[in-house]
């Protein structure tokens, strides 16, 4: 650290937590050079209080403070009035402080400064005031907006499992539900599945049109639902298609229910014309890939329901 002694004025380098690394010869003819870790040995009880109250806060804010009015302590007890400048730079990648002291010679000039940066503390206390209440304000703000993000992205994560027209579960909720249920049951537990397709759905629309194809599957939603158990999911699985997941269902419960829906659509009709379903049944215990093994044996069940001239229900055994 040769540079050092080049420096005009006393000169001292700490670490941002006031411990010594370096001084310089004229800082040691100043203010001695003892033994010590810190820096608080070089000035008097008041300069301390200063130096903690208000230059180290300033200088950890902006990095630097230019012209502070200080006191050094000689090694035999005289205050020695200073100016003192420092700045936090970085060697090596390791942040250190490098302190640049001018022995005050003017009397009123150190009493000015020292006034101003009473009036400038007190006016950065104004402004820490004023700052802290404008960040209560942004916090309260931040939090009314956290608020109306949870309920939007709540509201955004019911749409993305619900059927726009018919306000019922889709294909993503179906999964969710068959994923909650195998996350709660023994390997012994028993799932069911329904999937339902109205019978010559596209003549309706080609014949009466879309609207009334939607009043169909409107009231098909409803006829379903009044069909199921607490508990159980009534899924638009796509188009005409309709899917009911019934938890904890042998095949014998799920063709009860499945001989409800019957029933239900019974009453259901397009310009005096009765509209029927075809449905497949199936039932699996917990197992690998299983709703799409669910998913697969009821496919097949419905299948073989149409071929055989639709309205009737089939169990896939």
């Amino acid at each position: 650290m040769l540079y050092l002694d080049r420096l005009p004025g006393p000169v001292l380098v700490t670490d941002c937590n006031g411990r010594i690394k370096h001084s310089n010869c004229d800082f040691k003819r100043l203010a001695g050079a003892g033994a010590t870790e810190g820096m608080d040995q070089f000035f008097p009880p008041a300069s301390r209080i200063f130096l903690q109250t208000h230059a180290w806060p300033l200088l950890l804010r902006n990095g630097e403070f230019s012209e502070l009015y200080l006191q050094l302590q000689s090694e035999n007890g005289q205050a020695i009035p200073v100016m003192a400048n420092a700045r936090i730079s970085e060697v090596d990648g390791v942040p250190e402080v490098i302190w640049l002291f001018f022995v005050a010679k003017d009397r009123q000039r150190f009493e000015a400064e020292l006034l101003k940066a009473r009036e400038q503390a007190q006016e950065s206390a104004a402004q820490l005031a004023k700052a802290n209440l404008a960040l209560q304000s942004a916090y309260a703000q931040m939090a009314n907006y956290a608020v109306e993000i949870q309920s939007e992205a709540e509201q955004l994560a019911q749409l993305s499992h619900t059927d726009p027209l018919t306000a019922l579960s889709n294909r993503r909720a179906l999964s969710v539900h068959v994923e909650q249920w195998l996350g709660s049951v023994s390997d012994m537990a028993c799932g069911s599945l329904l999937l339902i397709d109205i019978d010559h759905f596209k003549q309706i629309n080609d014949r009466f049109g879309h609207a009334e194809g939607d009043r169909v599957l409107v009231d098909m939603a409803q006829r379903l639902l009044a069909s199921v158990r607490s508990g159980d999911s009534v899924v638009r699985y796509g188009g005409e298609e309709f899917a009911i997941w019934l938890p904890n269902a042998d095949l014998a419960e799920a063709s009860d229910i499945a001989e409800r829906v019957h029933d239900q659509i019974k009453a259901l009709e397009v310009a005096s014309e009765a509209v029927t379903v075809s449905i497949g049944i199936a039932s699996l215990k917990p197992c690998e890939r299983y709703l799409e093994r669910l998913l697969a044996a009821a496919d097949k069940a419905l299948y073989t329901a149409k071929a055989q001239g639709r309205n009737r229900s089939i169990r896939h055994e």
